[in-house]
């Protein structure tokens, strides 16, 4: 199915949802007139939000080149009001800029994916949709934001993922839903969208995504999610979790969830020429005491294959900053603590440690066994919203200074693939609102 096809079929979505609207609707619409109307629309419940980001990212390796750069930019987006109660547009402009892209043999900014290759940035307009709702149901098309478990925004570099999708989100009563097509999306480093076939990594091959999820609850209590998603000829991929959390008393609670995903290829088998399929599994335990928190997870990855992310963060329990311990066959443990200096009167200051260790991994063609991994991770991070009494100017503001060391062994012998990886990421937005929406 072509594009011009889907946003044809996507237009004619939202005119039929305009056309079945209830009376009720349109006797609205006589009593406040079309100007006023209008004004609703395009002001009075309009939001514009600027966000600004600037990013430092510097991998030393023990073997030439290192990987670094330093970039500036962000976002704007304006999103409307609902016209009738019932339509809604909105779009985003993303653009990232070099401050620092080295090109040299010793040090380049070629695989930060803050910029393209040469150090070059760019402009996109990432999200320029409309939306139709009716009865709590609301239709979605064209270039939008999606945070659908795998298939997610990968926000962890300066610029997130977007994808082009029709799609019908909505709340069945307990329940949220997600369920649509996906035929392209926007990767960290790209201006441009490719089509979910090759996101993939199969080249010359045009395939989209028929993508379903569900969400029960939340982690206060009782937490239910699990989504799907199919791509015809290329991979497809089930995943699900519960979690909750145990009051023990006003100081301390326990928080467990659990995880288990299973994905393989389907039709031609054109990622790789022939079928695959693996799983992985994960457990989590969080343990919170006063302005102490404290974590303990575990995952284990099928030997057959190892698992593909193409279109979102790993949202394994031990991914961390540099490595996803999703390799084949892989076992990874991930100890953890963080202290929120509220505690020790500086609220909005939070320290996080973890170390992570990955082994077992394998070649699944061979059976090979693969290096063993560690990864260290501290991290520092300030934010204004949870300074008490912060004025108005200070709660966007949001950093994170990271670090990670990455050690790599096979045997005895550290691997010249060990690293160490810096990231500040320096976050500033300010939001208008239309003073209906103040």
């Amino acid at each position: 199915m072509s594009r011009a096809t889907l946003f044809a079929t996507a237009a004619g979505w939202l005119l039929g949802v305009l056309l079945l609207l209830p009376a009720t609707v349109f006797a609205q619409a006589s009593a406040d007139g079309l100007t006023g109307e209008l004004k609703r629309f395009l002001h009075d419940e309009a939001t514009l939000v600027v966000h600004s980001r600037s990013y430092l990212f510097d991998r030393q390796n023990l073997a030439p080149p290192n990987t670094a750069a330093a970039v500036t930019g962000g976002w704007i987006g304006l999103q409307t009001g609902w016209f009738y109660d019932t339509l809604q547009l909105g779009a985003v402009g993303y653009t990232t800029q070099p401050l620092w892209a080295p090109q040299g043999n010793g040090t380049t900014s070629n695989g930060t994916l803050l910029l393209k290759p040469g150090g070059y940035g760019f402009f996109t307009l990432g999200q320029a949709y409309a939306s139709a709702r009716w009865q709590k149901q609301t239709v979605t098309v064209f270039r939008q934001y999606l945070d659908e478990l795998e298939v997610n925004p990968r926000d962890d570099c300066q610029l997130p993922q977007t994808f082009e999708a029709y799609a019908l989100r909505g709340v069945l009563g307990p329940v949220t839903y997600f369920a649509g097509y996906v035929a392209a999306m926007k990767p960290r480093d790209y201006s441009a969208f490719i089509n979910m076939g090759e996101a993939a990594g199969a080249p010359n091959v045009n395939k989209g995504m028929g993508l379903f999820s569900a969400k029960y609850g939340s982690m206060n209590e009782l937490q239910v999610r699990a989504s799907t998603y199919y791509v015809p000829d290329i991979l497809w991929s089930s995943y699900g979790d519960v979690g909750g959390t145990i009051r023990v008393n006003d100081d301390l609670r326990v928080q467990l969830a659990a995880q288990f995903a299973v994905q393989g290829s389907n039709g031609m088998n054109l990622l790789t020429g022939q079928p695959f399929s693996t799983f992985w599994g994960g457990l989590r335990a969080d343990t919170f005491w006063g302005p102490m928190a404290f974590r303990l997870s575990y995952t284990q990855v099928g030997s057959a294959a190892s698992w593909r992310n193409p279109y979102g963060i790993f949202i394994g329990y031990n991914k961390m900053q540099s490595l996803d311990f999703n390799r084949a066959g892989e076992m990874a443990v991930t100890a953890g603590a963080s202290y929120d200096f509220k505690g020790a009167g500086l609220p909005g200051v939070v320290f996080l440690a973890t170390a992570t260790y990955g082994g077992n991994a394998v070649n699944p063609a061979t059976g090979a066994g693969l290096s063993t991994n560690w990864e260290y991770d501290l991290e520092l991070a300030i934010r204004g919203d949870a300074m008490d009494n912060a004025p108005d100017w200070l709660k966007p503001f949001n950093l994170r200074n990271r670090v990670a060391f990455v050690d790599q062994f096979q045997g005895d012998r550290t691997l010249s693939s060990s690293f160490t990886e810096y990231r500040i990421q320096l976050n500033y937005e300010l939001t208008w609102k239309g003073p209906r929406l103040r």
